[in-house]
């Protein structure tokens, strides 16, 4: 029996996440994430992810320390940097380094301490290619900022009051299951490669618009529909073409995405008089009660807006996805090796059999 694209086939067991699809539910290790995300911190809860248990307080102050001593760059890989072309897409940029960075690292050391590094580095990545590409000098991170609050002030050289909810965003979006990004890095794992590669792999599927590229579609979308008046237009326009809404639909929830519901509350406290935000809420209100394909909107309906009212440019949302699922990756990846068994499925072949080889000379151009 053919599972086309592997819809819920079960490739292990796993206790990192659990994802109720039909109740639209998310819990890292038990915990519910909209708790997380109103009251954990992103290093709180990589340490519960990546270790199982939510941290003692001094273990959580070794662990930010660890972070703080890995986030910034040696001056040769910010020179690696600085000799990229300056209109790379971010993911390409994190690729790259990552490929770079994993062939000079060691292969023994300890997988956490693989992923811590590779975590705590993202965000002064994209940072500093950021101020590259606009021909700025680069922000060093400060040992007195928490993860988020670093990015944000290597982005942009000042800090930002609001910043608290873009770290729930982040913890949002840090875990998701077995995805296609997720799955990615597995099968690269179960080969024994190492775990840049793994991430490099991820990276790529997470690219694709069906994926999280799909965050950077959202924004010219609600500017293409321009106000809430034209919703209906535009949606129906959309089904006569056959055209796929972004920001709406996921494989798994079949009801609202708890990610969406908590960002859309974040936007209606903060940034109810964004005019992205009231025509995605109008979205909403038109295909839910409509019934329009039986879609919910999913977590880049409303966290593409929210990357916009921050500032940061659309071609890098993609690799903010990244920059919190990260640590998602890497939890599965340590997770799997620890009872590793390679990744290989099968097809079911349906083309012909005992055909003769022709040689070329006898062969004709018309078919």
């Amino acid at each position: 029996m053919i599972q086309k694209g592997l819809e819920g086939v079960k490739v292990c067991k796993s206790s990192i996440c659990y994802l109720d699809g039909i109740n639209g539910r998310l819990y890292y290790r038990g915990i519910p994430v909209e708790e997380l995300a109103e009251k954990s911190t992103f290093e709180e809860t990589a340490y519960l992810l990546w270790y199982g248990k939510l941290p003692t307080k001094s273990e959580l102050e070794e662990f930010k320390k660890k972070m703080a001593e890995y986030r910034d760059l040696s001056d040769e890989a910010v020179n690696i940097l600085y000799h990229l072309p300056r209109n790379l897409h971010y993911i390409d940029v994190l690729k790259i380094f990552l490929s770079i960075h994993g062939s000079t690292d060691g292969v023994d050391e300890d997988l956490k301490e693989k992923a811590i590094k590779i975590a705590s580095v993202f965000p002064t990545i994209l940072a500093y290619y950021y101020r590259y590409s606009k021909g700025e000098e680069p922000i060093k991170p400060r040992k007195d900022l928490s993860h988020v609050e670093n990015f944000y002030y290597m982005m942009f050289g000042e800090m930002n009051g609001k910043v608290r909810l873009l770290e729930s965003a982040f913890i949002l979006l840090m875990e998701q299951d077995i995805n296609a990004s997720t799955f990615a890095a597995l099968v690269i794992a179960s080969t024994l490669s190492d775990l840049y590669s793994c991430i490099v792999g991820a990276l790529g599927a997470l690219k694709g618009p069906l994926h999280g590229g799909a965050s950077e579609k959202v924004p010219p979308m609600l500017e293409e529909i321009g106000n809430e008046d034209r919703v209906e237009e535009f949606v129906q326009k959309c089904l006569k073409e056959k055209r796929k809404i972004m920001g709406f639909g996921h494989r798994v929830y079949k009801t609202y995405d708890p990610r969406a519901v908590y960002l859309k509350e974040v936007l209606q406290r903060h940034f109810q008089d964004s005019r992205l935000f009231r025509i995605a809420s109008k979205l909403e209100d038109y295909i839910v009660s409509n019934r329009i394909k039986n879609i919910y909107p999913n977590v880049d309906l409303y966290s593409s807006i929210l990357f916009e009212e921050f500032g940061f440019p659309r071609n890098m949302f993609t690799a903010l996805f990244a920059t919190a699922r990260v640590v998602g990756w890497t939890a599965h990846v340590i997770e799997y090796v620890s009872d590793n068994k390679l990744i290989r499925p099968t097809s079911e072949y349906v083309g012909p059999l005992n055909i003769e080889y022709i040689p070329i000379e006898r062969r004709d151009e018309n078919g």
